[in-house]
């Protein structure tokens, strides 16, 4: 199946990011359901999964409960990053810091990335319908 042609519509063609986002982010989250450290955790994952399957992901409700996961997921991510000193024999100081993630961090990090592509691409169309809104309450004033 080819994508439709939604050029015309900035908004059309977000929803159509949109959905097509919720199926990987729902996969991700399938995929996650060992990272839960307790039983609340794990049920708003539960809870957004089902929205996503079911494409109901548009309000402000739902996009809450994204962030919600996201923060959980990143407060993993951020605990994976580690600080390295590196000898380094052509440096005044002889050595340089350098922060890195763990390895299971980043594998985490990767997990999520279409979490957070789902959640940038909501974002994005909620800026987009204030837009809108801006607009015809523009073009309904008298600019004189």
């Amino acid at each position: 199946m080819s994508e439709p042609t939604l050029d015309y519509d900035p908004i059309h063609a977000t929803i159509y990011q949109v959905l097509c986002l919720a199926s990987c982010a729902h996969t991700a989250l399938d995929g996650l359901k060992d990272q839960w450290t307790d039983s609340r955790s794990a049920e708003a994952a539960r809870r957004l999964a089902a929205q996503l399957a079911q494409e109901k992901i548009f309000s402000a409700r739902d996009i809450g409960a994204l962030e919600q996961v996201l923060e959980l997921l990143n407060g993993m991510v951020d605990a994976g990053w580690r600080v390295q000193v590196i000898a380094d024999p052509h440096s005044v100081e002889g050595a340089y810091v350098d922060h890195v993630l763990t390895a299971e961090a980043e594998r985490l990090r990767e997990k999520i990335w279409p979490i957070q592509e789902l959640h940038a691409t909501l974002l994005r169309l909620e800026r987009l319908r204030r837009m809108e809104q801006v607009a015809v309450t523009l073009r309904g004033h008298d600019m004189s």
